[in-house]
């Protein structure tokens, strides 16, 4: 215990220290940008001079576009002698631009005219400098340190930036080249992300820098497919020290940004659980055959959210831009992070409705709401705009769309928008034109919803959601797959173009019951992603099948990992879960027992899980509050409560009617009841669930008879019931 108070009072002092030197590193409305610099490679005389003003032009360029609040250089920045000359050129740069500046040094660093340690000395003079030595002597290499980013009004830590020395080579060449982290660093890492847990009562998202990468940044790769470049091998230490695994298991280092290997500048994302990445080299010295052109790597911090964007960038634009999201909020809990809103649900809401229910979205930590379609056309050909559209006849009386926008604004909640769809795909009657037609007819009404909404609503209006939904029985044909790729690219191609920011979310369904194959499902999509155009960020989010009867729990697993499998063949395209929170024989709420199994299972395999749908299926303004309140209790203690089960009926009574039977029965009371199951002969026939707060108490069974058996028993939320009670005759 004194051994622990002893470190909890050092890690303050040292978090202390780095809030005197870095209290200006701060959110300014609600962002934070990061300007990743690495391997300048600077070598100071005559020969390496047009390199090196090419390097420093670059550098103040990037800075000149990007505004950085923070410039990291991860390693390897001045290599030749004299070394001060150098590091006074660099620094000097961001002096001039008056911007905040940190180095983790990398392997050459060290090998000038001066060491590591005199480098910091040197930079310490520099005003705009945060490099620092957290624990300095004690510590193996020099400048490892935190740097927290303050919210912006500089009153609460938000996030931490851990910078680490990743040392040089190795004196014994039996465990390889390149040094390793030490353990001693390991514990300060776990120490620091302890006392900030502690001090903030909650995990701060945190990144982690420096300059060679980790044996994990090959063996993800294993996993997760990358995706920009990589032209070479990854040369890390031979050694594990457990860096890696100590990020997983703190939950709070959420993306890691190494540099080292010149030709390199690809990034993995382990579903949501934590980012590898390099830089992009940025000196134009070279070391060996170099490939890529010069450049830095930016990344965009989020006040309120454990994600980040990043991208690099060279004189000729920007390349991979992704969105990396922390999977499960950092907790070891699956939850839901966004959910479907269909447009009947919503057709009488006003504004006050929407905010209710944005707010209640916004309670059980719902991020993304996929509000579809925008435009309706039925199997008569009769197309409903539910936005102001000139496109057809037939307008909705209330623009639902700019209502559920400007509620979702409100409480920070991104909005897919489903594009169009037509109730004809059902039937499976038509020709390839007649799809492509419709996603021409799609592309105008993007355009429409652009020109309508996005200025307005810039970051609310995320992304967008294609409502055509592909099963494993109807597409399994080459030419099938061919006309669907297509059909695909004739959307994907007009929305890059218009709104290249916005990400493209697709949900299609399985069924095993009528000859479906988990491995010939994988294969064919393997086979549409190899022809369609998806950008990197877009997001694949298949459906669970377990509401509609597609899947079972036993078999879930199995369609899962084949469809990740599927999934790693596309770098770059996410693998979300679509989790079916309704019971399509009754089309009533799931019981909560089974939803968590459905989560548990889907969450081994993507990075992200939404749900069909929390405002039908677990809305307290459309079902049994206790859906939500047991929801809310699962986030924050990980496990479902133990419920009462519900009092069984009485005075269950069956009378012959003109269309068949009348069943009756009569209540002890409501606590602890979500509905009521009706039993034929012992099986179940029927659900009766509680809904806008009334419940029913008889049912009518048109093909029963008074020689048939029922049963009625009332059942809670979690889908435990009472004993059967008999229906009598009467």
């Amino acid at each position: 215990m004194k051994r622990y108070f002893l470190i909890l009072l050092f890690c303050l002092i040292v978090s202390l220290c780095s809030l005197s030197q870095v209290g200006n590193l701060r959110f300014s409305g609600g962002e934070f940008k990061i300007l990743q610099i690495t391997d300048t490679h600077w070598i100071e005389g005559e020969r390496y001079k047009s390199a090196n003003d090419s390097t420093y032009n670059l550098i103040r360029e990037m800075i000149h576009i990007e505004h950085p609040d923070l410039v990291v250089l991860t390693g390897d920045i001045v290599v030749g002698i004299p070394a001060l000359s150098g590091w006074e050129k660099l620094s000097g740069l961001f002096s001039e631009e008056k911007t905040p500046f940190a180095v983790a040094f990398g392997n050459h660093d060290g090998e000038t005219d001066v060491s590591k340690t005199e480098i910091l000395e040197y930079l310490r003079t520099n005003p705009y400098n945060l490099t620092y030595d957290a624990r300095k002597g004690t510590l193996p290499g020099v400048g490892n340190c935190t740097l927290p980013v303050l919210s912006s009004d500089g009153t609460t830590e938000k996030w931490i930036l851990y910078l680490f020395d990743s040392h040089n080579i190795t004196d014994d060449r039996s465990f390889g080249y390149y040094d390793w982290i030490k353990h001693d660093q390991i514990d300060w890492y776990r120490n620091s992300s302890d006392y900030f847990t502690a001090h903030n009562k909650r995990k701060l998202p945190s990144l982690a820098f420096f300059h060679i990468p980790l044996p994990e940044y090959e063996t993800a790769r294993w996993v997760c497919r990358e995706f920009g470049e990589r032209q070479e091998g990854v040369c890390a230490p031979g050694l594990n020290t457990g860096l890696f695994s100590s990020f997983i298991e703190k939950r709070d280092v959420i993306g890691v940004f190494a540099g080292h290997d010149h030709n390199n500048d690809y990034m993995i994302d382990l579903d949501g659980n934590i980012a590898l990445a390099y830089g992009r080299k940025t000196g134009y010295p070279s070391a060996y055959n170099e490939t890529l052109d010069r450049g830095v790597r930016i990344i965009n911090l989020y006040e309120d959210e454990a994600g980040f964007d990043t991208y690099t960038r060279d004189l000729n634009g920007t390349y991979f831009h992704y969105k990396f999201e922390q999977k499960n909020k950092g907790s070891n809990t699956p939850r839901f992070n966004g959910t479907f809103i269909q447009e009947f649900l919503v057709a009488g809401w006003n504004d006050e409705r929407w905010d209710q229910e944005m707010a209640m979205l916004n309670e059980a930590g719902i991020t993304y709401l996929i509000y579809a379609p925008a435009l309706l056309t039925n199997e008569k050909g009769r197309a409903t705009a539910y936005y102001p559209s000139p496109l057809v006849k037939k307008n909705a009386q209330k623009d639902r769309i700019e209502r559920c926008l400007r509620s979702a604004q409100k409480y920070g909640i991104k909005v897919f928008i489903g594009i169009n769809f037509n109730e004809r795909w059902w039937k499976t009657d038509y020709d390839s034109e007649w799809l492509f037609n419709q996603m021409e007819a799609g592309n105008k009404v993007a355009d429409e919803l652009v020109a309508l909404y996005k200025e307005k609503y810039n970051r609310t209006m995320y992304g967008w959601y294609w409502v055509w939904e592909v099963d494993n029985l109807n597409c399994m044909t080459s030419e099938c797959q061919d006309a669907l790729a297509k059909a695909l690219n004739i959307n994907l191609d007009h929305l890059t173009e218009i709104t290249p920011d916005m990400p493209f979310m697709m949900s299609p369904f399985m069924n095993y019951r009528v000859g479906g194959n988990a491995q010939e499902y994988a294969v064919m999509w393997e086979n549409v992603f190899a022809q369609t155009h998806f950008r990197i960020g877009d997001i694949f989010a298949p459906q669970d099948c377990i509401g509609a009867g597609g899947l079972t729990l036993d078999n879930l697993r199995e369609w899962f990992s084949k469809l990740k499998q599927a999934v790693n063949s596309k770098p770059g395209l996410k693998f979300w879960g679509n989790v079916e929170t309704f019971d399509q024989r009754f089309w009533t709420s799931a019981p909560m027992a089974r939803v968590q199994k459905q989560l548990e299972i889907v969450n081994g395999y993507v990075g992200n899980i939404i749900c069909f749908a929390y405002s039908h299926y677990n809305s307290p303004f459309v079902v049994n509050k206790e859906y939500h309140d047991l929801y809310l209790q699962y986030c924050k203690t990980g496990e479902l409560p133990k419920i009462p089960l519900p009092k069984k009926v009485i005075n269950a009574s069956i009378t012959k009617s003109p269309t068949g039977t009348e069943i009756k029965w009569a209540p002890q009371g409501f606590a602890a009841t979500d509905g009521y199951n009706i039993y034929k002969d012992g099986i179940l026939i029927y659900k009766l669930q509680l809904r806008n707060g009334k419940f029913q108490t008889n049912f009518s069974d048109k093909d029963g008879s008074v020689n048939n058996v029922y049963e009625i028993s009332a059942y809670n939320v979690m889908g435990e019931e009472s004993e059967k009670t008999k229906a009598e005759l009467k």
